[in-house]
């Protein structure tokens, strides 16, 4: 008889495999959208790029499962001290005209939450995939448009206690796709080593999230040909609601902070 450990264990696997298989699923798509046009460029335009980074995200909103709605507050050291484990990583491919952009980020934390204005309180635990795969066509040397898809997989418990000992739990999850649309922006700054890279997209519209946030901004400052540091922020912001009574899930979040990360060249 499998321990309770490693029912765990194993429903996380599985959580996190689903989304490599969507991240997967939305790198093909993406590719048959961008690869017919590619292939009329010349095979020494194409470029890659790699960034792994690490994000000291704020999370404020609500979780909800069944009746339970549970809100969350915590600031980026709340976040390091309650993460168990975490992914966070970018590719980025270019022609002349076509690319894509696949980004991932996986995290697992557990926080103390509240509920019913106060009333509750105790532990809440989420594990979340967001994986965004995106085509980008180039209008100018500095502006891109970007269309695509977002995969999010959210695992969520619930464990609150209330007055005269009343406890509260909830576990449930649920996966959707969202689709994205948004505009690309970068350009050199002061003619040196620096560049700005910005982008900003919106997704959902009732398709799977009534509406879907994400912006982002970031310097850059090249080392040589091959290798950069990247130091921006990150704003992402969900609205997600489905099902009702005992088979209700929601997830109002809005995740946000400075990020610092390593680009390579390849």
């Amino acid at each position: 008889m499998m321990s309770k450990h490693s029912v765990m264990a194993s429903a996380k696997r599985e959580s996190f495999l689903y989304g490599v298989r969507g991240t997967l699923a939305g790198l093909g798509a993406a590719l048959c959208f961008v690869v017919p046009a590619a292939n009329g460029q010349s095979g020494s335009s194409w470029t890659n790029q790699g960034l792994i980074y690490l994000l000291g995200p704020t999370l404020d909103g609500t979780s909800g499962i069944g009746p339970i709605d549970t809100e969350v507050d915590l600031s980026a050291g709340d976040v390091f001290d309650n993460l168990d484990s975490a992914f966070l990583g970018m590719y980025r491919g270019e022609g002349e005209r076509w690319g894509v952009m696949i980004d991932i980020v996986y995290m697992d934390l557990k926080a103390d939450g509240t509920g019913d204005g106060g009333a509750f309180s105790g532990e809440v635990e989420v594990e979340q995939t967001t994986a965004i795969a995106s085509a980008t066509y180039r209008l100018s040397p500095t502006t891109q448009l970007m269309a695509g898809a977002l995969y999010n997989d959210i695992s969520a418990g619930i464990a609150l206690k209330g007055p005269r000992d009343r406890i509260r739990e909830r576990s449930a999850g649920d996966d959707w796709i969202d689709p994205i649309i948004g505009i690309l922006f970068e350009t050199p700054v002061g003619g040196g080593n620096w560049s700005f890279t910005g982008s900003a997209q919106l997704g959902g519209f009732g398709v799977g999230s009534d509406l879907v946030t994400i912006l982002t901004g970031s310097f850059s400052y090249r080392f040589n040909h091959w290798s950069s540091i990247d130091i921006g922020y990150r704003y992402l912001d969900f609205d997600y609601e489905d099902g009702d009574g005992l088979d209700r899930f929601k997830f109002d979040m809005k995740e946000h902070g400075p990020a610092i990360g390593w680009r390579f060249d390849f």
